[in-house]
């Protein structure tokens, strides 16, 4: 079953840099002096990677309220965590997934890195196991 998984409009590969470009449409931007970054290679075809992080986005859902909004081959997600506003994105390519966020400030930002790349790694492993 996918959860929230877009349809994919094209197969055309892209780098992942290039999908942080704001488009028209877009609910937010995040501005590249002002953002987090990681990306998370993958094996798996991109329809298999965005089902797999439908699941994580309905868990973050569940526990913490973040919404998501597909866009293709992006999501965008938003909420608030503790009190601290989320906007982040997530682009999937061929052979990765890569989040770009708004930094919270350095109280929070290593945290906030950490957590994300583990749960990334997680969702993506074939048995979902903890990295």
């Amino acid at each position: 079953m996918t959860l929230g998984a877009p349809a994919l409009a094209d197969d055309v590969a892209r780098p992942a840099g290039a999908l942080a470009v704001p488009h028209d449409g877009d609910p937010f931007a995040i501005d590249e002096a002002d953002r987090l970054s990681l990306s998370v290679a993958h094996t798996y075809l991109r329809a298999e990677v965005i089902e797999r992080l439908g699941y994580l986005f309905a868990y973050w859902k569940k526990r913490f309220n973040i919404t998501s909004e597909w866009r293709g081959d992006r999501v965008f997600l938003s909420g608030a965590i503790y009190g601290v506003k989320i906007e982040a994105l997530f682009a999937v390519s061929e052979s990765s997934v890569t989040g770009f966020a708004r930094d919270p400030g350095w109280p929070w930002r290593s945290q906030v890195v950490g957590y994300v790349d583990r749960k990334l790694k997680k969702y993506l492993h074939p048995t979902y196991d903890d990295p």
